[in-house]
């Protein structure tokens, strides 16, 4: 599962992607519209002004922006920079691979290679869509949703 950390900053950068082109956002905008705590938004955002995605300017007329245009920046590219890996698991990871502790040899783990293809596949959607990409949303689950047929 996606951190909460990652999670908003997801939606933190989709507040500013809807805003691309308007001029600085304020911080409190931000985390009042997207229900993130200022503190954390705030840790979050320097560290995605680190990593080139967000410009910032302080001061009463201040804010945040993105550093590049929406349709530059991908799902993937932002899950990398805040998780570190698509991967499932340490040993299936393409950038941060780990051999994983108590387990049989990478070349004959049958879950590892199901990891693979899981990975490959959830790179292959997560960098094919775009912060400027319209993602509508998708109504909430009901009880009926979990019950047996």
């Amino acid at each position: 599962m996606l951190s909460q950390k990652t999670r908003y900053a997801i939606r933190a950068m989709q507040h500013l992607a809807d805003c691309h082109g308007q001029g600085p956002v304020q911080l409190a905008e931000i985390a009042e519209k997207q229900n993130i705590p200022v503190k954390f938004l705030t840790v979050i955002l320097s560290e995605l002004t680190r990593f080139g995605l967000v410009e910032s300017q302080r001061g009463r007329d201040g804010g945040y922006w993105l550093a590049l245009s929406p349709i530059d920046i991908t799902y993937g590219d932002l899950i990398r920079i805040m998780r570190g890996s698509l991967a499932l698991v340490p040993c299936a990871s393409r950038f941060a691979h780990e051999k994983c502790k108590n387990c049989v040899e990478e070349g004959e783990c049958r879950t590892r290679a199901l990891m693979l293809d899981v990975r490959d596949h959830t790179a292959r959607l997560l960098d094919s869509r775009r912060l400027s990409d319209r993602i509508e949303p998708v109504p909430a689950f009901t009880d009926e949703d979990f019950s047996a047929s």
